[in-house]
């Protein structure tokens, strides 16, 4: 891998981080049209954060598409479900997102949030039993990860959310509740990986 296309996805990081999408997007694509023309095969964290700095815009349909695309590049991956449940639970497709939450949990049957943020969408559907046994799993979860002496990720409202356009709706007091924050994603996901590592070691 050329030392112009690390630095250039380190930049587009940075850019990312500082939630200046346009820019991050621009250089993102940057990243994966070299890897194509390399040869190299696709990278699922790149068209995920690529995916979000269209989202980030308020260009919807073109970031499901790019979920779609991490999906099946990944099927096995339950933070791809998330990921686009999330997205799918901002374009009120609650039917999607709730599949997407389920797939996500029955290959990783311990993410406290994707419990929380499905027992919201089931609570919105009125399954408010079901609801309540997935916040419960949610709360017992992050029980255990505060008496181990861990600080769990906090519930928050995306910082950042698309402008209402032609494709897009205003978001939902629901989405605004959701903790599943995209653009937080790379360090929520490294969490969880190493927390349950220790887990399991």
């Amino acid at each position: 891998m050329s030392k112009d296309f690390t630095q250039k996805r380190k930049e587009a990081e940075a850019l990312y981080a500082q939630k200046k999408w346009g820019q991050a997007e621009q250089l993102f694509a940057e990243v994966m049209a070299q890897n194509e023309s390399a040869g190299l095969p696709a990278d699922g964290d790149i068209i995920h954060d690529h995916a979000v700095c269209v989202f980030q815009q308020g260009r919807t349909k073109e970031a499901l598409q790019a979920f779609d695309r991490a999906v099946a590049l990944e099927p096995d991956h339950a933070y791809r479900y998330a990921s686009r449940a999330w997205i799918r639970a901002a374009m009120k497709d609650v039917d999607g997102a709730i599949a997407d939450y389920k797939k996500a949990l029955e290959l990783d049957p311990e993410d406290a949030i994707t419990l929380n943020n499905l027992g919201l969408l089931e609570e919105q559907y009125g399954m408010r039993k079901s609801a309540q046994e997935k916040f419960r799993r949610a709360d017992t979860l992050m029980g255990i990860l505060k008496d181990a002496g861990v600080d769990p990720p906090q519930a928050s409202e995306p910082e950042t959310v698309p402008e209402v356009t032609q494709e897009t709706e205003a978001p939902s007091t629901l989405w605004r509740e959701m903790t599943a924050v995209l653009t937080d994603a790379r360090q929520r996901k490294a969490f969880w990986t190493f927390v349950k590592r220790g887990f399991r070691s």
